[in-house]
């Protein structure tokens, strides 16, 4: 008998409890069907088992397939001065190149040993790094060595490459004297382009003490720091800030500074970002940059083509002269 033609068939999915003569019936009648369902069990087992050998003969047909493949990859015909220069359009271009194994040009060196040999060997692939200083107090020592020595890594393979470096702290290293990240850019710094600053002032001193036969390729600079000890503590701190060679300068510092003081070749800038706090006392304000100093700012660099000033100093006691011309600058003001 079919299933379809059960006697129960009003009654399944019910609640319904069966006699004890119905309960013999149903299982005649399950009889037939139960036979089908093992033999047809037995077949799927049988395919399955037939299925993991046809993979398992796939698998090893195609191991030495993708490994033939492989010789004719496109990739592998790939000149090296096109590879380079794909490399090259993995780099970012809004930062420098971070200390991240998931990014270029670190990456680049872990997918295989030519494309590895490829990027260890193009120095302009490692022209540029950001160093995200770690916390001194907290860091150990491991990690500390870890990161000092890929700097150090990253440095040799740029050779002789000008060098585009950022360095950054996020906590005031109190009983650090001599930052050793700082140290190592020291050997450098003849090879450095674009360097910007954060973070505790005194570990800058090194480097901003450079003069011009040490920093001859320096052309832009950025310093954001919460203290002005970098210029009035010592009279050659701020060595760097007066090289011949540079044309761009964006600070930001959180002490009270007075910015047309500050040691800058005014009239060889062509970008100029300033961002000076100011705080008050009982005669006013003291420090930052009002509108006349602005406008002085503006007369020493004529040959402005960039400027952000943030004017943040009061009001000015006498009547300021507009009076200026900088035909090039786009700039912005801001209070």
């Amino acid at each position: 008998m079919s299933l379809a033609d059960s006697p129960f068939a009003d009654r399944l999915n019910t609640n319904y409890v069966p006699s004890d003569s119905e309960v013999f019936d149903i299982r005649r009648i399950l009889v037939d069907p139960a036979d089908e369902l093992a033999r047809l069990d037995a077949e799927i087992k049988d395919m399955e088992i037939a299925l993991s050998q046809l993979k398992e003969r796939r698998a090893l047909l195609k191991m030495p397939i993708d490994a033939h493949m492989a010789l004719i990859s496109p990739m592998r015909r790939i000149p090296q001065d096109v590879l380079v220069e794909i490399f090259f359009s993995c780099l970012p271009l809004q930062h420098n190149a971070l200390i991240d194994p998931a990014e270029a040009p670190l990456i680049l060196g872990r997918i295989c040993r030519d494309w590895r040999r490829v990027a260890y060997s193009t120095p302009m692939l490692w022209s540029s790094i950001h160093i995200p200083a770690p916390n001194y107090c907290s860091a150990s020592t491991a990690l500390l060595s870890r990161l000092e020595n890929l700097v150090e890594a990253w440095l040799e393979r740029s050779a002789t490459c000008a060098l585009d470096i950022s360095l950054y702290h996020t906590t005031i290293l109190a009983d650090v004297e001599i930052d050793p990240l700082i140290s190592q850019l020291l050997p450098v710094s003849r090879r450095l382009r674009h360097l910007a600053l954060s973070g505790d002032a005194k570990l800058f001193r090194p480097l901003l003490q450079l003069g011009a036969e040490d920093l001859p390729l320096l052309k832009s600079i950025r310093i954001e720091t919460g203290t002005y000890e970098i210029f009035d503590d010592h009279p050659s701190a701020a060595s760097a800030l007066q090289i011949p060679t540079l044309r761009d300068v964006s600070l930001r510092l959180a002490e009270s500074v007075d910015p047309l003081l500050l040691p800058l070749r005014w009239s060889q800038l062509t970008g100029l970002r300033l961002h000076c706090s100011s705080f008050w006392i009982a005669t006013g304000p003291v420090g930052g940059l009002t509108l006349g100093g602005a406008l002085e700012v503006l007369r020493r660099c004529p040959n402005l083509e960039r400027c952000q000033l943030r004017m943040n100093g009061g009001s000015d006691d006498e009547q300021v002269d507009v009076t200026t011309s900088i035909p090039c600058c786009r700039f912005t003001l801001s209070s």
